[in-house]
């Protein structure tokens, strides 16, 4: 298939790939909660099909936006939405946890129109990125087995699949290391 013209030139590119650019902010949630749990939920519908698991956030998500508005106390450069120019297109949710202290990946999140165009990389680059600002050496994620077009995208990004989680084991618990900050 021939690539019309317009979509060869230096200029298109240039525009394309500024456009493309993701900005990572901490999340506010005074003004974006209702918009924190519709993504949360939408992730439920994109792992399992279905968002009966968000139910146990509380009605309207309460349990789990104030659950967020802890954790975001703690890591606000964790918990952050994705913005493209003016519009947030996604959002991310990252701790550490544990000893030795390892990096979980909460939430990975793009809105529909985003997913597949090739921005995903960057918000997997801001997840490694965390995780080395804060000193470890492995990240680990959770997924759902069934999800087979997150489970591609890790395995290509260098995650492991480590089975099924202990303790919830309807998802798959995922890890790979976490490369030095470069000075």
């Amino acid at each position: 298939m021939k690539v019309p013209r317009e979509f060869e030139s230096h200029t298109f590119r240039q525009q394309y790939m500024s456009e493309s650019l993701l900005a990572f902010r901490p999340i506010d949630l005074e003004a974006h909660a209702p918009l924190c749990a519709a993504f949360r939920r939408d992730s439920y519908l994109c792992s399992f099909g279905v968002d009966c698991f968000f139910e146990e956030a509380g009605p309207g998500g309460a349990h789990y936006l104030e659950r967020l508005r802890q954790r975001i106390e703690r890591f606000p450069d964790g918990y952050v939405h994705v913005w493209q120019g003016d519009r947030i297109v996604g959002q991310m949710e990252m701790q550490v946890r544990g000893d030795p202290p390892i990096g979980y990946v909460n939430l990975f999140y793009l809105i529909e129109e985003m997913r597949g165009s090739g921005v995903a990389g960057q918000l997997h680059d801001y997840a490694l990125d965390f995780c080395a600002r804060h000193g470890v050496e492995r990240a680990q994620l959770s997924v759902s087995p069934n999800n087979a077009r997150a489970m591609a995208f890790y395995r290509k990004h260098g995650w492991r699949d480590l089975g099924p989680r202990p303790g919830r084991e309807i998802v798959n618990l995922m890890e790979r290391g976490v490369p030095a900050l470069q000075p």
